[in-house]
């Protein structure tokens, strides 16, 4: 049996005194201060705006357009290709934001060996409006372009999107430096997963979208679902700033500072407002191509009850 120590002394500790935080006194008068700061701060803003653009001042910021209509694509490495067009419209006379999903193989008109509408940026952005206009009957002047390495810059920014893959995604292009590996389920992706999803067509073996592109388009509205949702939460809102800076050093655009910031600023009032359509059609095989062939009068009839000409 072992001996009790009776000798045994436990070591002295310093004492350390609990700091307590300080309250504020008057956190009604701190809110108050951080409110004017930032509304003084918006004044100096939209009065440097108005110099800039010559519109009219107004404590309320720059005028609004009452119609935008925005493309916004994401490009390959050569600029050749846009591998997701999108036509964004900003309505502020309803305070929505209708977004139209047009497929990369959409067939057009045009002079080129290829009549897909993808190939239409590398002639220069008016020829891309105007094939866009073709198959929709809306005219773009505003464009966004980010390649693939910047969607994975905006993605992180964020902190990343939760969604849900709804098949098993396993493709590697050693041409395109490309690889693809995603399980099904529900799960948050990171800039480099949230690429792999946006771009996934078809598995090494063949597999893919029980229903091919249009089951393709579906995913890629879940997730700029998601991104809307991330960007409407407290922490999308905190990290904003950063999300900015990322579009701004990835994209290419016609827009300078001052317009680039009145879009934004007709952005804030349809966030809670928007809708994503895809272009009705169909897959078709035409002279050996792949191409998805639009329904006209389905088309036509989503563009006159969702979108302003």
């Amino acid at each position: 049996m072992r001996e009790i120590n009776n000798d045994y002394e436990p070591e002295e500790y310093e004492y350390y005194p609990h700091k307590t935080k300080r309250k504020l006194k008057h956190p009604g008068r701190f809110i108050v201060f951080i409110v004017t700061f930032l509304i003084c701060i918006w004044m100096v803003f939209s009065f440097i705006l108005s110099l800039g653009t010559g519109q009219k001042f107004s404590i309320f910021g720059i005028s609004s357009q009452p119609v935008r209509n925005i493309v916004v694509a994401g490009i390959d490495k050569g600029g050749y290709r846009t591998d997701l067009i999108l036509l964004c419209q900003i309505n502020r006379y309803n305070n929505e934001i209708n977004i139209l999903q047009i497929p990369r193989d959409t067939k057009v008109t045009n002079n080129r060996n290829d009549k897909k509408i993808n190939s239409a940026y590398f002639s220069g952005f008016e020829c891309m409006s105007d094939e866009i206009k073709q198959v929709t009957g809306l005219k773009a002047s505003d464009y966004i372009m980010v390649d693939f390495e910047g969607f994975i810059d905006i993605i992180n920014a964020l902190g990343g999107v939760t969604v849900d893959v709804p098949i098993r995604m396993n493709y590697t292009d050693p041409v395109q430096n490309l690889v693809i590996d995603l399980k099904p389920g529900r799960q948050k992706l990171n800039g480099e997963k949230a690429q792999m999803f946006m771009r996934f067509r078809k598995n090494n073996d063949g597999t893919g979208y029980p229903d091919g592109d249009i089951g393709r388009l579906e995913a890629q509205k879940s997730l700029y679902s998601a991104v809307a949702k991330k960007i409407l939460s407290p922490m999308g809102i905190l990290r904003s700033p950063a999300v900015f800076a990322a579009v701004k050093a990835n994209s290419e655009t016609n827009l300078n500072g001052f317009e680039l910031f009145g879009v934004l600023k007709d952005v804030v009032p349809c966030v809670g407002n928007i809708n994503i359509h895809t272009i009705p059609g169909e897959g078709k095989y035409i002279g050996g191509g792949s191409y998805f062939v639009p329904y006209k009068n389905q088309t036509e009839q989503l563009i006159s009850e969702n979108f302003i000409k």
